[in-house]
């Protein structure tokens, strides 16, 4: 799946909305590859939208801490990243234990208000 054809790129917020069926180490990667192609533009803030992905399973707690392990290290504490996911994938606060400045909403219009309130890194 190449990222390309699901970016948006408008007011500093790079948005990437994903669709399609992948698996949960595909689905981890996608935003990966979101979080490099910001780094690579200097693009501070990142919407990714994952509510039409479909074949996902609900990670488990040991998945959503080796997900974000991943993307903080992909981050490199220069992106503001905002999830939106259906509501039973949504887990408070696993990424700040690695220092991932990002949030997690079940819908757009709360993401993008979170992400015009946090500071850029």
């Amino acid at each position: 799946m190449r990222i390309e054809q699901f970016v948006e790129e408008s007011n500093g917020i790079c948005r990437f909305r994903f669709r399609g069926e992948c698996d949960l180490v595909e689905a981890t990667e996608l935003v990966r590859k979101a979080l490099a192609y910001c780094r690579e533009r200097a693009i501070a803030k990142l919407l990714v939208d994952g509510t039409a992905l479909t074949g996902v399973p609900i990670p488990s707690l040991i998945d959503r801490f080796l997900m974000v392990e991943e993307w903080a290290h992909e981050a490199g504490g220069v992106i503001v990243m905002v999830l939106v996911v259906q509501p039973q994938y949504i887990h408070p606060e696993v990424a700040h234990d690695f220092g991932l400045t990002a949030n997690v909403f079940p819908g757009d219009a709360e993401a993008l208000a979170w992400l015009a309130r946090v500071s850029a890194a």
